[in-house]
């Protein structure tokens, strides 16, 4: 008997279904938060930015070396590696980098690219830098060397 009465209940009420809107807290604790994570990126892509100057700047300087046609060759290769000395002073430690010079700082140079390129060209760049002399090889060419050296300058470290 108690099983039927069971089966004659009435039949359940369904509730209102709850609206969705924006206005409850939880809403506004997550458009913090995002809005912070977005804030805190931007502020980290600003300072990498602001920390890239130097390479900025030296690459700029070697892009009007290359378009400044009056300069000799060695006069190029001397001003390009000076440049470059001067961002790996910025980067890598300076007791390091200031005391490499001739087939170290190229070897230094090349290990940093990955590629051996400064070390094939040896040569012409002691003899641009030291004595102030281009001998011209047909495997150097100095547009390719600007274009190394902004490699070079663009990635590393």
């Amino acid at each position: 008997m108690q099983q039927e009465e069971n089966i004659k209940l009435s039949p359940i009420i369904d509730a209102d279904p709850i609206p969705f809107t924006m206005d409850t807290l939880g809403w506004k604790v997550l458009f913090v938060i995002v809005f912070l994570t977005i804030l805190f990126i931007a502020y980290k892509y600003y300072l990498k930015y602001k920390h890239n100057a130097y390479r900025r700047e030296a690459i700029a300087e070697i892009q009007a070396l290359i378009k400044n046609e009056t300069e000799s060759s060695s006069a190029l290769i001397s001003k390009i590696m000076f440049l470059i000395k001067q961002t790996a002073l910025q980067t890598y430690d300076r007791k390091t980098v200031a005391s490499l010079e001739g087939e170290k700082w190229l070897d230094f140079l090349d290990n940093s690219l990955n590629k051996s390129f400064y070390k094939n060209h040896q040569e012409v760049i002691a003899s641009a830098i030291y004595k102030n002399e281009f001998d011209n090889t047909r495997t150097f060419n100095p547009n390719d060397f600007a274009n190394m050296s902004i490699k070079w300058i663009k990635n590393h470290a």
